[in-house]
């Protein structure tokens, strides 16, 4: 329906151009309606004329089988007396007139004595039915088997009979259902669908310089009303009421029109100021939420440094002083074994080595925190993890460890000296915790999401899902009878891959084990 336009557009707008669309050409609606019923029609008569075909089909096999009740009572009489007076020639002429009755495609006769007589329809290629009825004579009240006569029947004069009885059904009914067909539908377009037309037609031009012609079907004047007498009313009214509506609404228009636009201008001045205001208070508060989560990290993170240096560096240092009281008491009075000395030293220098594995972690954890952009770079994966194997060699050799390297690596982006402390990060728990001369295996895969997989895969006891939860977090340890670790490891890892764009995770494998892996940006 189109829009009434203000009196001072109307000389632009009153009849704008209708945008060109391309429309398909509609399928006839009596065309549908009677290809509908055709072919309904059609499939009835074809189940119809099936049913006939085959109850045709099923008395004409009866009357087949009646055959072999026919040659039975007349035919076999006349045999086994011939056969009895041993008429060779009248037996032939027998077993040929029953080869030459109607259905009937092989005649064999076969005596006592071994004689054989047969006769075949130069058609009869399968049978459709096999007759054995043996040949008796009766003399003086003895019964005597004087042989078999096997008959076998054909179906090719059924199946002749039928195709042309199917042809003729085809034929007639395909022939009344076309002109059928034809009738209805000149039926159809002459009482429907021209009309329809030219109310479509009327539709799609009816726009504000016709609105006062009329819609009217080329009908006779006596013809009784009917639907489409309904339809063109209901058109006609409706072409009245746009009409009258659009006088108001031009009216009603102009004043919406100078409304709108006085409302426009207020709630652009009023929406300018409150976007302002918001812009500056989302920037407020995501200033204030950022400071906050530093905080709290900071706040976190001077919670677990002062954890450990009160708590992982006081077992070294205690170790230390102690070691160091039993060397400097050597000097008053107190004699020490040389081994006893040199496990002493042993101690001292393993304590002091764990000190600085705890000050490193901080150091590596307080230098991800400081930075903000990470330039990535190509990196060979595979010998990265051989560089972080090179470093743990004698923890490998002390455990009696065997690794296993995958035979793909694909190219990752990163920086090596990160991702080497996440292999040894991961090597240096499988080591520990693989369980007694532990198997490892090393690989990288590439995910369907753009990232290389990289993992460490061992055969220990796995762990539960309270710790797996508590995995990646600072200062989480599993097993307290390690003096070797200080729950700053895993969370390095954490921080480095996120740092590099990636993420961490944990797996536990079917057969017991458990897969620790970190992804990486792949090399596009």
């Amino acid at each position: 329906m189109p829009l009434a336009v203000p009196p001072h557009q109307a000389s632009h707008h009153a009849n704008p151009p209708a945008p060109h669309k391309t429309r398909r050409r509609p399928q006839g609606l009596g065309l549908r309606i009677v290809s509908t019923v055709l072919l309904s029609t059609l499939l009835f008569a074809v189940i119809i004329s099936s049913l006939q075909i085959y109850s045709a089909y099923q008395n004409a096999l009866q009357e087949t089988r009646l055959r072999a009740q026919d040659i039975e009572r007349n035919y076999l009489p006349l045999l086994a007396a011939a056969m009895w007076s041993v008429d060779e020639p009248r037996i032939n002429a027998l077993v040929k007139g029953i080869a030459e009755l109607a259905d009937v495609g092989e005649v064999t006769l076969q005596d006592d004595i071994g004689n054989r007589w047969e006769k075949r329809h130069p058609d009869f290629q399968q049978p459709l039915a096999q007759i054995a009825l043996p040949v008796h004579f009766e003399d003086n009240g003895e019964n005597f088997l004087l042989g078999q006569l096997n008959v076998s029947l054909m179906d090719n004069r059924i199946t002749a009979d039928l195709i042309r009885t199917a042809q003729s059904i085809a034929i007639t009914t395909l022939s009344s259902l076309l002109l059928s067909a034809v009738f209805v539908l000149f039926i159809i377009h002459w009482w429907v669908s021209r009309h329809l037309e030219k109310m479509a037609h009327y539709a799609r031009h009816l726009d504000l310089t016709n609105l006062e012609q009329p819609l009217i079907l080329a009908r006779h004047k006596l013809h009784q009303a009917d639907e489409l007498d309904t339809v063109v009313e209901a058109i006609n009214q409706m072409r009245i009421r746009i009409r009258d509506d659009l006088d108001n609404r031009t009216r009603l228009m102009e004043e919406l029109r100078l409304h709108r636009e006085k409302l426009e201008e207020l709630v652009a001045q009023r929406t300018q100021a409150l976007e302002e205001k918001t812009l500056a208070l989302e920037e407020k508060t995501q200033i204030l939420e950022q400071q906050s989560a530093a905080l709290l990290e900071q706040n976190y993170e001077l919670d677990a440094y002062a954890h450990t240096v009160a708590h992982d560096l006081k077992q070294p240092l205690t170790t230390m002083a102690a070691s160091a009281a039993m060397l400097s008491a050597v000097g008053i009075g107190i004699n020490l074994a040389e081994t006893k000395k040199r496990d002493l030293l042993l101690g001292l220098q393993r304590s002091a080595q764990k000190m600085q594995a705890i000050i490193d972690s901080l150091l590596l954890l307080a230098s991800l925190r400081k930075t903000e952009q990470v330039r990535l770079v190509p990196l060979d994966i595979r010998n990265i993890a051989e560089e972080a194997c090179s470093r743990l060699e004698p923890l490998i050799e002390k455990n009696h460890a065997r690794i296993e390297f995958a035979s793909d690596w694909p190219q990752a982006l990163g920086q090596a000296q990160w991702v080497e402390e996440i292999w040894v990060n991961y090597l240096s728990n499988a080591l520990k915790y693989g369980g007694t001369a532990p198997q490892i295996q090393l690989g990288a895969t590439v995910m369907d999401n753009g990232t290389v997989k990289c993992w460490v895969k061992d055969f220990g006891p796995g762990l539960s899902e309270l710790e797996q939860q508590q995995l990646f977090d600072l200062f989480v340890q599993f097993e307290h009878k390690s003096a070797d670790g200080h729950g700053l490891g895993l969370s390095i890892v954490k921080r480095i891959s996120r740092a590099l764009g990636g993420d961490v995770g944990y797996e536990k494998t079917p057969d017991g084990g458990s897969v620790f892996w970190f992804s990486l940006p792949t090399l596009i």
